[in-house]
């Protein structure tokens, strides 16, 4: 199995008024990769509740069958979507992909 965990922080615009602009557009998003995705297994999406100065504000966490479903993920348009949805809002972006 493989793990993929997306860490966002996003921009001040993104973040005016204490909360994130479009939250509903990403949930939704993420929700419709779900089912949708060929070796997808579990996809989660966590909005951070530290107040900590270095905390990131969002978390994807997913998991696939294999790296070659992670590969095909990475080509899907549901998920061009989503990163349509995040890339004007972030800031910093990290990445981690490792096999359990």
């Amino acid at each position: 199995m493989i793990r993929h965990i997306v860490i966002w922080r996003l921009n001040a615009e993104a973040k005016a008024a204490g909360q994130i602009k479009d939250i509903a557009l990403i949930q939704r998003s993420v929700a419709s990769l779900r089912g949708a995705v060929p070796g997808l297994l579990r996809m989660e999406l966590g909005i951070n509740q530290s107040a900590l100065a270095d905390a990131a504000d969002l978390l994807l966490y997913s998991e696939f069958e294999s790296w070659q479903a992670l590969r095909a993920y990475d080509d899907h348009p549901l998920h061009e979507e989503l990163r349509a949805l995040i890339r004007p809002l972030r800031a910093e972006r990290r990445v981690i992909d490792h096999e359990i």
